[in-house]
């Protein structure tokens, strides 16, 4: 796998990953929220790809088949909550992101 500052998350920037993110978002967020409002987005603003499902299980799901360990930034299409999840073989670390805040 490529090393990118979201395959390894003791080097990421959190603040600096969800500007990244949140930027992308803003790119697809019209298109999204046209035809997915309310459902959940995992995003990956590197590969500039996203993955949609009812649930945020189902969407990290579908993210982490082709992404195994890479952080995701998980937004619900139309809502200002997002989260972010990082795959790691005991379990997920993840978090709630809340303006410039991160809460554990």
């Amino acid at each position: 796998m490529k090393d990118t500052p979201s395959a390894h998350p003791s080097s990421l920037n959190l603040d600096e990953f969800s500007k990244k993110s949140e930027a992308f978002y803003k790119e697809i967020k019209s298109e999204l929220e046209a035809q997915f409002k309310g459902k959940y987005a995992a995003i990956d603003f590197e590969s500039k790809k996203y993955w949609i499902a009812e649930t945020v299980s189902d969407s990290l799901r579908k993210a982490k088949e082709e992404f195994p360990t890479k952080l995701f930034y998980v937004i619900q299409v139309g809502s200002s909550a997002t989260f972010t999840v990082q795959s790691l073989k005991r379990g997920a670390l993840s978090g709630k992101f809340y303006g410039s805040k991160w809460t554990y």
